[in-house]
């Protein structure tokens, strides 16, 4: 069975929830991602995620300004996290249902990784589900 340990990009690109929005996008533009992980505006406080839909979504859209804008502002808060252990099956039911594309793995508190979507479309394509008992 194959896990989202075995197919999660790793490191997480990570940045405080008061960098300006233009400051995220540049550095997901020069790591060529599509979202950054927003670290705990408070020990111990939950993550955020931003991704480039909420950037569009919320920023360019409406036509504000990114460096006005922290990125605080736009992020989704607390986000889902799942195993290592989990299977790429039991991965791909959590995102329908929480309507997500992208999942954090965690090890224990800690985030080790990001799947997406289309990270699990590539590996069930390139090599199937793996076994099914």
């Amino acid at each position: 069975m194959f896990t989202v340990g075995s197919i999660m990009r790793k490191p997480v690109v990570r940045i405080a929830g008061t960098a300006t929005v233009a400051e995220a996008i540049h550095r997901m533009h020069e790591r060529g991602i599509s979202s950054v992980l927003v670290e705990p505006q408070a020990p111990g406080g939950p993550y955020g995620i931003m991704t480039k839909r909420d950037v569009l979504s919320k920023v360019v859209a409406p036509g504000k300004d990114p460096e006005k804008l922290r990125v605080a502002d736009l992020m989704s808060s607390p986000v889902i996290t799942v195993p290592l252990t989990t299977s790429l099956r039991e991965c791909s039911a959590l995102m329908l249902e929480k309507g997500i594309r992208r999942v954090l793995v965690a090890q224990g508190n800690e985030i080790v990784g990001i799947v997406s979507d289309t990270d699990i479309f590539s590996a069930v394509e390139e090599r199937g589900w793996g076994p099914t008992f």
